[in-house]
């Protein structure tokens, strides 16, 4: 008998690899690597971000069916808290860690250390792209759980308050007006640090906002899929449907195509998580394993430990002066690995301190009143 698993393995796994993607992105966005006229080092890696965005969506989709018929406003408190606290451990140590190097490394005065503590403070708790200018950042790649987060916060209620009217009708409406703006006034998904709307709307959170809203959406189709019955026939197809909508994307990440192709790749990804989701296809054969579940897992700790690598390389440029790129880059790769393995270990006290009140609000949903 097949091992039966909590969390979806294709899912899993892909997450693993979108994040590497991401990571590879960050890598080359700091050191230039050369590529050919066809391929690039991930210089369209950034492409990850999109899939997360469409599975945190699913996810909570899902997650409101517990909550359906309470009281939203409490609800919507106990599902944030179990967002926030999953990820707070960790991105505390990686703050304190990074602060910490480069406070000590180029803060020669205590007037400097404030100015730093001041302008680092809206990382600290996810606000660096809510338009707080700052001259400063820390654990720059973690603008997307800061928009993640935020945009849950409207979402999650809308979800509660409109239920399958809000998922099945105006999730889509949001995903492809919003995404069709983005690209037509920007050329591009991404731009992290751009206003849009007439600059009244960081583009991160209107970004965040209607890609999980394409996730929320996805939840209701691949709900409708897994009642359906398919041959076996149906299920090989839809199989190779969902393996070259992931294809797509990865090849993307190292090509040279331009970025006005990001919105084509994300409606790919579309329907891939929507197809994994589903359980219609067999990939759940190949990947509901303890090994994809573990590289699933591993993929936040290693999204938050990239940035104490590129830290290092900032804070200590000459130990990097004359060192081929090639190396740099392997540099970068290993201090992320052990570096999540390290923060890993940190933050199991602090985590297993929080769990037990999270699970409990929760998976309890019937004690709110």
């Amino acid at each position: 008998m097949q091992k039966q698993f909590k969390r979806n393995g294709t899912i899993e796994f892909m997450r693993f690899v979108f994040c590497m993607l991401v990571i590879l992105y960050h890598i080359n966005n700091r050191l230039d690597i050369e590529t050919t006229t066809v391929f690039s080092f991930f210089a369209n890696g950034k492409i990850g971000v999109e899939f997360f965005y469409l599975v945190s969506g699913w996810l909570m989709a899902k997650s409101s069916l517990k909550y359906r018929d309470k009281p939203i406003i409490q609800s919507t408190k106990y599902f944030m808290y179990g967002k926030f606290m999953g990820v707070f451990p960790l991105h505390f140590i990686a703050f304190t860690a990074e602060f910490i190097m480069l406070v000590f490394r180029h803060m020669p005065n205590l007037h400097e250390k404030l100015v730093m503590l001041a302008d680092t403070i809206p990382n600290l708790f996810f606000l660096q792209k809510s338009g707080i200018q700052a001259s400063r950042a820390i654990i720059t790649p973690e603008w997307y759980i800061a928009a993640m987060l935020w945009m849950m916060l409207i979402i999650f209620p809308l979800i509660l308050r409109f239920k399958d009217k809000f998922t099945k009708l105006a999730c889509p409406l949001i995903t492809v007006i919003v995404l069709g703006y983005l690209i037509h006034a920007n050329g591009k998904l991404g731009g992290v640090e751009r206003f849009v709307f007439n600059d009244i709307v960081s583009k991160p959170y209107a970004r965040a906002f209607a890609e999980m809203c394409g996730g929320a959406f996805c939840f209701e189709v691949s709900n409708k899929l897994k009642n359906m019955d398919f041959k076996k026939a149906d299920r090989v197809f839809l199989t190779v449907i969902e393996a070259t909508c992931y294809i797509l994307p990865v090849l993307y990440s190292f090509s040279k195509w331009s970025e006005k192709y990001e919105l084509h790749i994300f409606y790919f990804l579309a329907v891939a998580v929507t197809l994994s989701f589903s359980t219609v296809t067999y990939s759940g054969n190949l990947f509901n394993n303890s090994l994809s579940i573990f590289l699933g897992k591993a993929s936040l700790p290693l999204y938050l430990a990239q940035s104490v690598g590129f830290t290092v390389f900032f804070a200590f440029p000459s130990l990097f002066d004359g060192v081929p790129k090639r190396y740099t880059a392997l540099f970068f790769l290993i201090s992320t690995f052990v570096c999540a393995a390290v923060m890993n270990v940190m933050a199991k006290p602090m985590t297993k301190a929080i769990n037990n009140k999270v699970w409990k609000l929760t998976n309890h949903p019937e004690r709110i009143k």
